[in-house]
């Protein structure tokens, strides 16, 4: 009995030291220097990821920034979406504290503009409407920014003071998500900015912009816009 016990001992012994050997020789410097290297890329990647998404209000839904390197996104909604009659009667408020209607600008192409002070395309897109504005507003063309009370932690002043600095010339309105969230779902859109929005003069969505292309966005707005004011965005 003595001889068989010695016998398993010695078998497990080996079993052990096999089972040892094999880890070891499995971990092999190469092996953990890949390792290492695979969890380094994946904690720069969740890093990138949180990043991108933008400064993000204490409240509220949260609008992020469109990827800095990825192309302006242009597309005519789908049977060139008509806002309700509703929404283009609802009464807005304007950040130097008057109201207007979308329905004001019935005899306008209207280019509303989606966009944050922290948004860096935004920032880079407001010089381009600003030309837009000047450039057709003889023609019958309105721009519109719109700033979201969320997105701006509801700092009406901060606002002001950036629209100030920078001369703008169009009308900023003040929203709280009366008109920015049917906009966008209109166009079945995301939850980010810059966006623009081309409305006919029948109130019709006729181009939809998403994020800004500094080589791209300007000269494709400014067909949309052509287009529209001659008439040519219908379906």
């Amino acid at each position: 009995m003595a001889s068989s016990k010695d016998s398993l001992a010695k078998e497990n012994d080996k079993s052990l030291s096999t089972d040892a050997n094999a880890k070891d020789a499995f971990w092999t410097p190469g092996r953990i220097a890949i390792t290492l290297i695979a969890t380094a890329l994946i904690v720069w990647y969740g890093i990138a990821e949180w990043r991108s998404k933008g400064v993000q209000p204490a409240s509220g839904p949260v609008a992020k920034t469109a990827p800095k390197t990825a192309p302006a996104i242009t597309t005519a909604p789908p049977a060139f979406v008509p806002l309700p009659e509703q929404l283009r009667n609802t009464a807005l408020h304007t950040l130097d504290g008057s109201s207007l209607k979308l329905a004001d600008f019935s005899d306008k192409v209207v280019v509303l503009n989606i966009w944050a002070t922290w948004c860096q395309p935004c920032r880079q897109e407001m010089p381009e409407l600003v030309k837009i504005s000047n450039e057709y507003q003889s023609r019958g063309l309105v721009v519109l920014g719109l700033a979201t009370t969320y997105n701006e932690r509801d700092d009406q002043q901060h606002v002001k003071d950036y629209i100030k600095a920078q001369n703008v010339p169009y009308q900023i309105i003040w929203d709280d998500g009366t008109l920015s969230g049917p906009l966008v779902e209109a166009v079945q859109g995301r939850s980010v900015i810059p966006q623009s929005f081309v409305i006919a003069r029948d109130g019709r969505i006729v181009k939809h912009f998403t994020g800004f292309n500094v080589n791209q966005t300007p000269q494709l707005m400014r067909q949309a816009i052509e287009d529209a004011l001659n008439d040519k965005g219908k379906a």
